[in-house]
């Protein structure tokens, strides 16, 4: 079912169709939408590591939304995540200028572009993921 959108400017407003293209390539990848909604969720900014478990987490845990237990998601699955996280998806997402990442201290930050992506979701979604 296609969800009702409140205007028809709602999809271009990311810009022309090639950016329409781009921003929905984006968050065709579930692993780029959770890092974008965690980023939102904490204020905007957080290290690599931390989001990469944040993720593995919610990977392993079968409602995203039950609080679990981090010990129970393996450091290989972490670092898998952190190591796609940091060589795919945040220079996918950098690139877009929706990040920004900063190598010294491998943060993580949104950016307002990140954010109107963000919002694309409910537009393309039923309900967040």
């Amino acid at each position: 079912m296609i969800p009702l959108l409140s205007s028809p400017d709602s999809l271009t407003a990311f810009g022309d169709s090639d950016d329409v293209d781009t921003a929905m390539n984006l968050l065709a990848d579930r692993r780029r939408r959770e890092l974008l909604r965690y980023l939102e969720d904490v204020g905007g900014s957080a290290p690599l590591p931390e989001i990469a478990v944040e993720i593995a987490t919610g990977e392993a845990t079968s409602e995203p939304n039950t609080i679990s237990d981090h010990v129970s998601v393996s450091p290989r699955d972490r670092r898998a995540v952190q190591i796609s996280l940091h060589h795919t998806h945040v220079p996918k997402l950098a690139a877009a200028d929706a990040v920004e990442f900063d190598s010294a201290t491998e943060t993580v930050s949104l950016t307002d572009r990140g954010r109107t992506l963000l919002s694309r979701t409910d537009a393309v979604c039923d309900s967040p993921q």
